[in-house]
């Protein structure tokens, strides 16, 4: 195959849909830099939250679900992409050099995980259980393990010890003020502020009632109705590594998104829960948890909504003049 470069509006179309990724609080902690022959991703350190990911683990992961989210809009426009990883450089910010090469088509995988990036939103409301769950676990756990990364279904029991430990962690975190001022900062800002997690995407005070399982963000203005369970009965999936890396949390990231992308072309509802590991006792007891012997490093709640919207929240994304450069910005 021969090295080229896409023109620069599907380059930006591409970069656009990557940005669409899940991150921490919405804090979108990505770079992207256009070289001669393709893209490098960096790691923003103005986007670290000290109080929430203080060794920057889950800002990685952030960046390793966009890296997927590249990887797809590319297939969808019809081209591979070679990926070096953590490329031995002295700088730590860069995590990803990209090369891209022309293929010959598209298949309906790449168009239905392209179109999944459209519509896949973070649900912090209770779902019902996935239907079909049996059939779909074999293939999510294959698509995690092409990247490396090994995904568990959490058996039922583990679910009020997982509850219990949430609501202990929200005690404690309710007494730090410094981790509830970064909350804050980054949730429920009115729209002079468009980053962050807005209101409408935060459930009700009535709603968040029904989701034990869930970070405690300020109450918001969600316009879906109140859910018709009183209970969450979503499957609950662990995401766990050998070692825990740069490189780790980096492919993780990319498990993540491809596991996303995958409940979304199959009109399930997700959404990542990654403040059980950001604890080492909480992370201790995720592992206690699960059959695998890897370090947890995201769960993810899975299942069918069961509330209706007049129209999906779009979370706000920052514009491509803030995240796409010709050259690397310098640091502030």
């Amino acid at each position: 195959m021969t090295s080229a470069m896409p023109d620069r509006t599907s380059l930006e179309s591409a970069v656009a849909l990557a940005c669409r990724a899940p991150s921490l609080h919405n804090s979108q902690p990505w770079r992207w830099v256009v070289g001669r022959f393709g893209l490098s991703l960096f790691s923003d350190p103005d986007r670290l939250l000290p109080a929430t990911d203080d060794f920057g683990r889950q800002m990685v992961i952030s960046c390793g679900a966009a890296l997927n989210h590249l990887e797809v809009a590319f297939a969808a426009q019809g081209w591979d992409i070679e990926i070096d990883r953590m490329p031995a450089r002295a700088d730590r910010e860069l995590l990803a050099t990209v090369g891209m090469f022309r293929k010959r088509e598209i298949s309906p995988d790449d168009t239905r995980l392209a179109e999944a990036i459209k519509v896949r939103r973070t649900d912090r409301l209770p779902f019902t259980a996935p239907p079909s769950w049996d059939d779909i676990t074999p293939h999510l756990r294959a698509v995690s393990a092409q990247i490396g990364i090994s995904l568990v279904v959490l058996p039922e029991r583990s679910r009020t010890a997982l509850e219990d430990a949430s609501l202990r962690l929200s005690g404690l975190r309710g007494a730090n003020p410094i981790y509830q001022a970064e909350l804050r900062w980054w949730s429920g800002h009115p729209d002079s502020f468009p980053q962050g997690v807005p209101e409408e995407a935060l459930p009700s005070a009535s709603q968040r009632r029904s989701v034990s399982l869930a970070r405690d963000f300020p109450s918001g203005t969600s316009t879906s109705a109140d859910p018709v369970v009183g209970h969450d009965q979503a499957a609950i999936l662990l995401l766990t590594t050998a070692a825990d890396s740069r490189l780790d949390w980096l492919r993780c990231g990319e498990a993540l998104s491809a596991v996303l992308l995958d409940c979304a072309s199959r009109g399930l509802a997700t959404c990542p829960v990654t403040h059980l590991t950001e604890m080492p006792a909480t992370r201790t007891l995720v592992r206690d948890l699960s059959s695998d012997a890897g370090l947890p490093q995201v769960l993810i709640r899975v299942g069918t909504a069961t509330h209706e919207q007049t129209a999906p929240t779009t979370t706000p994304r920052r514009p491509l003049s803030e995240v796409l450069f010709q050259d690397r910005p310098t640091p502030h």
